[in-house]
């Protein structure tokens, strides 16, 4: 019996190769990603787990085994939507509105999500109402400073007195921003040629700076 000669060793030193391991799914991920899709074509109330599951072959089981309800999914999705980095202080947000419209005509569906949830919202036991009304809530709230900042010291004493209806003047300001920002959304889906989100939404954040400059 004549000997062999053995295959050349292609281990690498320190112990045998360890196979290369199956990249795994992230079908957590996946559910996310396609609900976002989902709900923003159709609308949370026009959408169920079905549909989601049969876009992804699993079962209604399958999506509720990572989401407890289709409400905990719609919580998942707003959240992801609201993934950024921190707003930054002071007359700064400002700015980084207009970058925060820049960068949403680079995401269109993302975009289409946000508009059709928050408009679907208002609508009687809606599972996401309490999420916008404390999300506007906030964002009223950090516009208004942001707003007082830019005034200066001059001018924060008048734009911070609230008026007869208890408001004030920069937390008004603050509403009309989120308005046009959430307006501009709309007509931008519907015609994105027709307008240009950021330097809209810096058009009028410098209009309404000006405008409480002008009273004392």
């Amino acid at each position: 019996m004549s000997e062999t000669t053995p295959a050349p060793d292609t281990r690498p030193p320190g112990g045998p190769e360890a196979p290369t391991p199956r990249k795994r799914v992230n079908r957590r991920e996946q559910i996310l990603r396609t609900a976002a899709d989902v709900f923003a074509a159709r609308g949370f109330n026009n959408t169920s787990l079905a549909d989601i599951a049969a876009m992804l072959d699993i079962t209604p089981a399958g999506v509720l085994h990572h989401f407890g309800s289709k409400t905990d999914l719609l919580t998942a999705v707003l959240e992801l939507r609201d993934d950024t980095e921190p707003a930054p202080g002071g007359s700064r947000m400002l700015d980084h509105l207009v970058t925060t419209a820049e960068r949403n005509a680079a995401r269109p569906g993302t975009t289409q999500l946000y508009a059709v949830l928050s408009a679907e919202s208002a609508t009687d036991r809606h599972p996401a109402q309490a999420w916008f009304r404390d999300r506007y809530t906030v964002l009223r709230g950090e516009i208004c400073d942001a707003v007082l900042d830019r005034l200066g010291p001059e001018h924060r004493e008048a734009a911070s007195t609230p008026g007869p209806d208890g408001r004030t003047p920069a937390g008004a300001a603050a509403a009309a921003v989120i308005a046009v920002m959430d307006g501009l959304q709309v007509q931008w889906l519907l015609d994105p040629e027709a307008v240009d989100m950021a330097s809209v939404t810096a058009l009028v954040i410098d209009a309404l700076v000006a405008r409480l400059s002008q009273e004392d």
